[in-house]
């Protein structure tokens, strides 16, 4: 176990509506960056996947040209793609949370930024 890691452990997270937006997108950020990676780990080994599967079919006899549209129905490769297909969704899914606490940060900068104004606006009309 890392330092890191036992720090997190032993420090209990702040509950998500206290956060503030910044803490909340580094979170997901993190999460993202483990989601997107298990997605380019899958996606990466696709081709790999397939050629053991042919492999397998040609030293049990199959020609090779029928070994690769065995290997690309079989329940091995569409296994291996829909993990991949789902690693890819939750990895959108998570940047789609870090979309979200950007435009929500913007926001808030845009009324701070605009309260500012009107107050600044209010004292020299006085």
């Amino acid at each position: 176990m890392t330092i890191s890691e036992r720090a997190r452990a032993s420090v209990s997270e702040m509950p998500a509506r206290e956060q503030d937006i910044a803490e909340r997108f580094r979170l997901v950020a993190e999460e993202w960056a483990d989601a997107d990676a298990a997605f380019y780990m899958l996606d990466s080994t696709t081709t790999s996947i397939r050629a053991e599967i042919e492999l397998k079919h040609i030293d049990a006899g199959v020609p090779a040209s029928k070994a690769e549209k065995v290997a690309k129905v079989s329940p091995e490769y569409r296994e291996h793609v829909q993990k991949a297909s789902d690693a890819k969704r939750n990895a959108n899914v998570l940047r789609a949370r870090m979309d979200y606490l950007r435009m929500r940060e913007r926001r808030q900068d845009r009324r701070e930024w605009q309260a500012m104004s009107e107050r600044k606006m209010a004292r020299s009309s006085t």
